[in-house]
């Protein structure tokens, strides 16, 4: 009965790591005169940031074969890529990293050596120049493809920061979405909410001014740093609740819309990463807007330019 249900429980679990159903890439990898437990970290670690299927069994015309020789300064480094029909060599140092963070090193180098080969099935989908040897499969290739290709969506949740053209500062915070049509093209929206407490001579002014924007935007750079420039338009309301600060003066109450074109640049680190940061500088006009009067102080202009900028951090 026990051994009944050990062999049911390992055919069960056996599709979990290169099935035929599974719709990940395939890598096996092998790591040659490194220490135990190095080996298994680099390999688990190499999987995660390939996001393969890592293959145990002896590899087929559709498993990306990686290979990892450690000598006593360096660890030799060999890609055999059916997907692509190449393959690539690379030597890296561990010697000058901390024992702990060796292993994930090792697999960080093993991940790019990879990505540098599947990177021909977005950038190069049919070479003039045929391969060597039979290709993998297309589901194979397509597989491996979209490891690399950005995803069509990313979400972010960021701080944002605005001055008016008043120079008074609110703060606060939102969401943000980018949804990409192509490898360069994108559309953005957003829904922000900022605060300020403003003070004047005569009292305080509570300001609240929730947004939302839509732009389309274009996007350049490398694989670490990406530059994006996105124009559209940006529409709120705003509240403002003036307290006065003796008895001499009155609070009033002042609202409504606003909107007008915006202007983006976005700079993004490590943009393929699955969670990366988003830094962004901006600024609009606003083409209608709300003017807040304070009697014997600087009025409150939710109107005319203004300029932001938002931190967050962002996930694809």
């Amino acid at each position: 009965m026990t051994r009944a249900l050990g062999v049911a429980l390992a055919l069960v679990a056996a599709p979990a790591i290169g099935s035929p159903g599974d719709e990940r890439p395939r890598v096996s990898i092998s790591v040659l005169g490194c220490e135990p437990a190095l080996a298994r970290e680099a390999r688990r670690i190499a999987a995660i940031e390939l996001r393969a299927a890592l293959i145990d069994t002896t590899p087929d015309e559709t498993t990306t074969q990686i290979t990892a020789t450690c000598a006593a300064q360096t660890v030799n480094l060999r890609v055999i890529d059916p997907t692509t029909g190449k393959s690539l060599e690379r030597t890296v140092a561990l010697s000058q990293a901390a024992p702990t963070a060796r292993a994930r090193l090792l697999a960080l180098a093993l991940a790019e050596l990879v990505v540098a080969s599947w990177s021909e099935l977005e950038s190069n989908p049919e070479p003039k120049a045929p391969a060597s040897a039979p290709l993998a499969s297309p589901a194979a290739r397509e597989a491996a493809r979209r490891v690399i290709a950005p995803r069509p969506l990313e979400l972010a949740a960021v701080f944002d920061a605005h001055r008016l053209a008043s120079g008074d500062l609110t703060l606060g915070g939102g969401a943000r979405s980018a949804i990409w049509t192509s490898s360069r093209l994108f559309l953005r929206f957003d829904a922000l909410a900022d605060y300020a407490e403003l003070a004047r001579p005569t009292g305080t002014i509570a300001l609240t001014m929730p947004s939302f924007s839509g732009a389309l935007g274009v996007s350049f750079g490398s694989d670490w740093l990406q530059p994006r420039v996105s124009l559209g338009a940006r529409a709120g309301y705003a509240w403002l609740s003036g307290a006065a600060g003796s008895t001499a003066t009155t609070g009033e109450r002042q609202r409504g819309v606003w909107g007008g074109p915006e202007l983006a640049l976005d700079l993004c680190a490590w943009p393929h990463a699955r969670v990366h940061p988003l830094l962004s500088f901006s600024a609009g006009a606003h083409m209608f807007g709300v003017r807040g009067t304070v009697a014997g102080g600087r009025d409150v202009l939710a109107t005319g330019v203004w300029t932001g900028l938002s931190l967050g951090a962002a996930v694809r």
